[in-house]
């Protein structure tokens, strides 16, 4: 597998990517996320957020996406420096429960730590059963919670 930065001409395959025939509101989120992903890295205004969407190929297809970006500080409304959010990872879903959302996102806290990030966090609804499971069995280590602010999601936080 090979992971790289996402480009304009990804747009459509990050937003054509299979998750499968199952549907829920969680997968549903996920769709609407890939649908404006490309926007959301080139969004101009936020710049300073440092915005970045990385794609998982194998044999030059796309298998995988994942997308992050630097916190906002909330009492001074400015880019927290050694704190990322995990915005999403999604899997093809021929691709899926073979390890590769385990490779990416493992891959992406490594180089995150390597550019000096000191943690990440991301959301989970409770109701994505798999996104938990995951969650919890590959990262048993990130603290959980459920700050008001989060409701309904739980927040994962995880330091590198």
């Amino acid at each position: 597998m090979i992971l790289r930065e996402a480009t304009r001409a990804d747009a459509d395959v990050i937003e054509s990517l299979d998750l499968g025939v199952r549907s829920s509101p969680s997968l549903d989120e996920v769709r609407e996320i890939l649908s404006g992903l490309t926007r959301w890295q080139a969004d101009v205004e936020h710049r300073p957020l440092d915005r970045r969407v990385v794609v998982a190929e194998i044999d030059d297809r796309i298998v995988g996406v994942a997308a992050h970006e630097l916190a906002i500080d909330e009492r001074t409304a400015m880019p927290f420096p050694g704190y990322r959010y995990l915005l999403v990872v999604a899997i093809d879903a021929a691709h899926q429960r073979s390890g590769f959302a385990r490779f990416l996102t493992e891959s992406l806290f490594v180089d995150m730590a390597s550019d000096g990030i000191t943690s990440v966090s991301w959301l989970v609804a409770p109701d994505n059963h798999e996104s938990l499971a995951f969650t919890r069995n590959v990262f048993p280590e990130a603290e959980e919670t459920q700050a008001p602010e989060d409701r309904p999601y739980l927040r994962f936080t995880l330091s590198l």
